[in-house]
């Protein structure tokens, strides 16, 4: 008020008032925005709640895979725990999350000697394995519960690639579609899952298969069904094949296909908004969610989201994820199953600002809650020492900030959604 009381005692001028319109324009005009994206985020239909097991209603988790590869590191370079597990661990557990997503897995070549679990096919590295041991037996004394893939589908820490190239077949490449029709691949596949889900931890004498800190395992992380039939079945078969092994070694745990939500058709879906919005790959993708989840071996429903990746129009971002989450919830309940988001994010450099991304998020955050999703996941949570140009989505909850400091961009957010997890 003092300084626009000077300026009126000087003079003002008609182009500085006219410029202060303006700006006052867009002001406005950027609040509504900002609430435009978080209602179109948050446009979905109530749903009853279906839990992930024990988990409160839409409960809130985080993605960080990395734990097993930096506890392995941080043992076999003499010391007796992980910082960084200690940090996320305690981090999540002050945010109120649920738990959390990370890798059961780690076949890299280039990791050898470092953090690789799988060294050769049947052949394990022990300190490797003690990585894993810790995170198990830390989220345990954190009251954190785990999220665990069994595999990737990527080259990253191995991937579908690596199992190829391990059968002697020839030009492995990502994503290999033989990793899912070619029976060496598969019974090697069979066997690493086996063996780690009978390992007794090291640090509390608990079998994997029966480890309380384990909420669900993963038979793969984002497995697609390029190079497959047109119809899914050759994707199904091998969901049926692989989570029959999971359920046989660990009875007591849930077991999710980890895919990101792509089907065979838009039946099912919203199909005059999906009509209207591009790409129709998502909907054309020779494996189908509606298929794999009604697997009487799955136990949830998997589904990830990333619409700059997938080309979905900067102008139908926030609706389509409100129309992604409300509709493999809804698919998922006819099944009688709950419906875990695994993962979703906007790029920190991508199309949209941290306030637009922050509007989108608590829009997807509140969809979740309101068509009562099992849980919701963002990806990429990072301990403190990692820059911002180690991926793309990054967010933190820092040291010595609070929790809506702009520099963890959407701690204060998650911490909201699990206060409001598990009331319905």
């Amino acid at each position: 008020m003092a300084k626009r009381m000077e300026r009126v005692a000087r003079g003002v001028t008609a182009g500085e008032l006219a410029l202060g319109l303006l700006l006052s324009l867009l002001v406005a005009c950027g609040s509504e925005s900002l609430e435009q994206l978080e209602e179109e985020a948050s446009d979905c239909p109530e749903g009853p709640p279906i839990q992930l097991g024990g988990a409160p209603s839409s409960a809130v988790l985080l993605n960080a895979y990395y734990l097993q590869d930096e506890a392995a590191r941080e043992l076999r370079g003499g010391q007796t725990e992980s910082r960084v597990v200690e940090e996320v661990l305690s981090k999540a557990a002050a945010m109120g999350v649920w738990g959390l997503r990370t890798n059961g897995f780690n076949d890299a070549p280039e990791k050898r000697g470092v953090s690789t679990i799988q060294v050769a096919p049947g052949q394990y590295d022990e300190d490797s394995l003690r990585g894993l041991d810790l995170v198990l037996a830390r989220a345990s004394h954190h009251g954190v519960k785990l999220v665990l893939p069994l595999g990737n589908y990527w080259d990253a820490y191995g991937g579908a690639r690596q199992y190829v190239a391990w059968a002697g077949l020839p030009a492995p490449r990502q994503g290999d579609p033989r990793f899912f029709t070619e029976r060496a691949v598969i019974e090697h596949y069979k066997r690493y899952i086996t063996f780690l889900l009978s390992r007794t931890n090291t640090f509390d004498g608990i079998r994997y298969g029966e480890h309380p800190a384990v909420l669900g395992w993963e038979l793969l992380n984002e497995p697609r069904g390029v190079g497959l039939d047109r119809g899914g079945e050759a994707m199904r078969a091998w969901v049926d094949e692989i989570a029959s092994v999971v359920k046989a070694q660990a009875p007591g745990h849930l077991v999710g296909t980890g895919e990101e939500g792509f089907d065979t058709s838009v039946e099912g879906y919203d199909a005059a908004f999906w009509s209207r919005v591009p790409p129709a790959s998502l909907f054309e993708a020779s494996s189908s969610f509606r298929g794999n989840t009604a697997s009487p071996h799955i136990d949830f429903g998997s589904v990830h989201f990333y619409p700059e990746h997938w080309g979905i129009p900067t102008v139908h971002t926030a609706r389509s994820g409100a129309s992604w989450i409300s509709d493999h919830a809804a698919l998922a309940r006819e099944l009688g199953k709950p419906l875990f988001l695994g993962e979703f994010g906007l790029r920190n450099q991508g199309d949209f600002s941290l306030e637009e991304r922050r509007a989108i998020y608590r829009g997807w955050l509140l969809c979740a809650w309101r068509v009562g999703v099992g849980g919701i996941a963002p990806w990429m949570f990072a301990p403190d020492d990692r820059p911002d140009a180690w991926d793309d989505f990054t967010f933190y909850f820092r040291d010595g900030t609070r929790p809506e400091d702009a520099r963890n961009r959407y701690a204060d957010l998650l911490i909201e959604a699990a206060g409001r997890s598990g009331r319905r």
